[in-house]
């Protein structure tokens, strides 16, 4: 029987990074969460509005620092991976962060729970990357070379301040939909069933382009991870691997083939994230952290 579930064009797909787009749209879907930002709050109270939420979101980004490695640690429940227990793995994301030219080792943690999972915090020399025991117990050496790799490029790309930069912006965007419908519903102003309606989905399409980013730098990392090694075949490996261990673990359903990936995860699938390893060029091997190392001071 066909399959007639609806599916959005290719060239949308590649902007959202439900499907590889062979470029990083990371910048473009942060111009369109400002956009959203923009016309909500111009809505709301014209020019005005607009440069009350621009002096908004940049105070909140000054005075929001990141949450301290060392607090998402205990959050998280994780313990730090010794040394001399696991000497090979703190030898490998020594290497790795050298050949990225991290100036610093990242800090390594343990993280309790089912899965293969691995996460990157903190900024500049307070790296910290996190790794779940089934990934320390479950994978070949090369295969955590392979996560490591990419955790380490997210370190490099500074995902981290990324994610901040459109955690801001969702909430701002969140807050003036949210103040412009207490509005329309507790004041005297009768607006047009449209706007309210378009109060309503604003905050919705603002986390769709958050997500959006996210894995943007999920495929971002993995060119990354394929450039420090060399190659993009370990990664697919570690991948591949890494699939089959979470789907035994944590009994999670396979997309079906012509279904594609929800706008709300935020990594792509595996079949993409592959598609994606297995498109890039020898030729951009060794030279994706090479074109954008700092000149020298």
């Amino acid at each position: 029987m066909a399959d007639n579930t609806p599916q959005l064009p290719d060239f949308i797909q590649r902007f959202l990074a439900i499907q590889p787009g062979g470029v990083s749209h990371a910048g473009g879907l942060m111009a369109c969460m400002i956009g959203v930002l923009a016309a909500c709050a111009w809505m709301l109270g014209g020019i005005s509005m607009m440069i009350s939420a621009g002096i908004a979101v940049a105070l909140m980004l000054v005075l929001s620092p990141m949450i301290s490695p060392e607090i998402l640690m205990k959050m998280l429940r994780a313990s730090p991976l010794s040394g001399e227990d696991y000497p090979a793995i703190h030898e490998m994301s020594r290497l790795l962060s050298e050949r990225a030219e991290l100036g610093h080792k990242p800090k390594l943690f343990l993280l309790p729970g089912k899965g293969v999972n691995a996460i990157t915090t903190g900024t500049d020399d307070n790296t910290t990357i996190a790794i779940s025991s089934d990934a320390v117990h479950g994978l070949s050496p090369r295969q955590m070379r392979a996560i490591l790799a990419h955790e380490v490029a997210h370190a490099w790309h500074g995902d981290t301040r990324i994610l901040l930069i459109t955690d801001v912006l969702y909430r701002a965007t969140w807050t003036i939909a949210l103040f412009g419908l207490a509005i329309f519903i507790f004041g005297d102003f009768n607006p047009p069933t449209w706007m309210i309606i378009l109060f309503g989905a604003v905050p919705t399409i603002s986390f769709l382009f958050q997500r959006a980013v996210i894995r943007d730098r999920e495929f971002a990392a993995d060119h990354g991870a394929s450039d420090l090694l060399n190659g993009p075949e370990d990664m697919i490996d570690a991948l591949l691997h890494i699939d089959q261990i979470n789907r035994k673990r944590l009994g999670l359903v396979p997309y079906r083939s012509t279904q594609p990936p929800s706008l709300l995860d935020t990594h792509p699938s595996v079949g993409a994230r592959i598609k994606a390893l297995r498109a890039l060029k020898p030729g951009t091997w060794q030279k994706f952290f090479e074109n954008r190392r700092m000149p020298p001071q």
